[in-house]
């Protein structure tokens, strides 16, 4: 049976539910009124068959996890994957930038270092935890115009890889042995 890998990708977190789901109990109550024997059988029984459980619905998702890696790799999503992490750590970077003031107007900038520069001592405003710098952007309107540019660009790139991405999921399928498809059927799972 083949699938495609948007299937693959909902049956694997139906597989990690169900196996959330299943019951592995290592004791059991007993009382005065029970046969120990039976109940100890029962209670072992039931453990035994519910980790079986486990290990065949794990053993299926793994399968499942490495052929979708394959095909990942082998359909050119993880190419596309890698690419759209790089854009959306990029924006980030460019948010910073694109988020900054302007660089003060040079005049101003001279004016302020000029004021300080000539103070006699006059103005104690120094001694109250004020400096004697001046803090500016160094960025200018330009550059901040160029980096909201680029975060739109990339934006864009971004979508047409996710298009990708997503038509690359619904078009690649995966085999799945009889052995999966057996037990996701016995689980109900497809």
């Amino acid at each position: 049976m083949n699938i495609t890998l948007r299937k693959a990708s909902a049956i694997q977190n139906s597989i990690n539910d169900a196996v959330k789901s299943i019951k592995v109990e290592l004791t059991v109550e007993l009382s005065e009124f029970v046969n120990v024997e039976t109940a100890l059988a029962k209670a072992n029984s039931d453990m035994v068959a519910n980790d079986g459980r486990r290990q065949r619905l794990t053993m299926a998702l793994y399968n499942i996890r490495a052929l979708v890696g394959t095909a990942n790799a082998q359909s050119g999503i993880d190419t596309n994957l890698a690419k759209a992490a790089f854009i959306d750590k990029r924006i980030g970077q460019l948010e910073q930038l694109a988020s900054a003031t302007e660089i003060t107007d040079l005049d101003v900038i001279k004016g302020k270092l000029d004021k300080i520069k000539n103070d006699k001592g006059e103005h104690r405003s120094r001694i109250y935890g004020y400096s004697d710098t001046v803090s500016t952007s160094v960025l200018s309107k330009a550059q901040i115009d160029q980096a909201k540019a680029e975060i739109l660009n990339l934006k864009k790139q971004k979508q047409k890889l996710n298009d990708e991405i997503l038509e690359l999921n619904i078009k690649t399928e995966i085999p799945l042995s009889e052995d999966v498809v057996g037990t996701l059927q016995a689980e109900g799972l497809i």
